[in-house]
């Protein structure tokens, strides 16, 4: 089903390391690809790069907060794939008879990445593919100011590179922020971001979308967000199969109105070039 987008969660993990600029830039390359998504963090100098975690602990050769350390010195790292990831997925999916989830995220071990900035991304990236942007950050994780400096720079850059013409989406957690940020951005859309442990609160709010762990999914859940005219992404933390199941449960029982564009519909998955296999057409 064309009308299901296809998003890389952290980019392309079929290619290259979660968040990796290489890992970004495949889905903006690759046709079959329809997006991505990825995660943006202040430097301690207020550069903006991406990464997931707070710290550069285990998914770098290094450790440190990235809000301590500078672009230059995080520019320096190489980004590394953790063993305890690589034996959970090879369990997982040994368990569900599908070796290639494992043996592609096992090869990532053996390919070495730079931490991106937000800047050259937004500057690389094709302004006719989705990017789905991830501010990251707990509530009152940064200083003020720092959390004043963070949302001034990404309104900054998205001014810089026409976020108006390019299809763009910012998510996160700290809903506040997500709002000052769309205040001052009218035209934004902004979604909330809710995994398995949160409510669906958001759903009652004034937000453009939601982007929901995979096991919220149901038919009340999803006929509501049709209800409020909002888009709906989906997303799985390393449980493919589960995930994909849900999805073509999603498609058997509102299958018109993805159709017809009442429910955009996106896909967020580790290996975006496998998910389609996986989803009906």
């Amino acid at each position: 089903m064309d009308n299901i987008k296809i998003l890389g969660h952290r980019g392309n993990q079929g290619l290259a390391t979660e968040n990796s600029y290489e890992a970004i830039m495949s889905c903006s390359n690759i046709p079959e690809i329809d997006g991505t998504e990825f995660d943006i963090r202040p430097t301690k100098d207020d550069k903006i790069v991406i990464m997931h975690n707070a710290t550069v602990n285990g998914t770098t050769n290094a450790k440190g907060r990235i809000q301590d350390l500078t672009l230059e010195e995080l520019q320096k790292l190489r980004f590394t794939t953790q063993f305890v990831d690589q034996l959970s997925q090879k369990g997982y999916n040994i368990f569900n008879k599908d070796k290639y989830f494992f043996e592609q995220y096992r090869n990532l071990g053996k390919k070495s990445s730079q931490i991106a900035t937000f800047d050259e991304v937004m500057q690389n990236y094709s302004p006719n593919k989705h990017m789905l942007i991830e501010l990251k950050g707990k509530i009152a994780e940064y200083s003020n100011r720092k959390q004043t400096y963070f949302e001034d720079n990404i309104i900054e850059i998205l001014k810089k590179y026409d976020y108006q013409n390019r299809d763009l989406t910012l998510e996160g957690y700290n809903f506040d922020a997500l709002f000052r940020i769309k205040n001052k951005l009218p035209d934004l859309k902004v979604i909330a971001l809710i995994n398995k442990n949160g409510n669906l609160t958001p759903l009652d709010m004034d937000f453009d979308g939601v982007s929901l762990e995979y096991v919220l999914l149901n038919e009340k859940v999803v006929q509501k967000v049709i209800d409020k005219n909002m888009m709906l992404y989906s997303w799985d933390d390393k449980k493919p199969m589960s995930h994909y199941n849900k999805i073509n449960n999603i498609i058997n029982k509102f299958q018109s109105e993805i159709e017809t564009g009442e429910l955009p519909l996106y896909v967020i998955n580790d290996f975006p070039e496998k998910a389609r296999q996986y989803i009906k057409k």
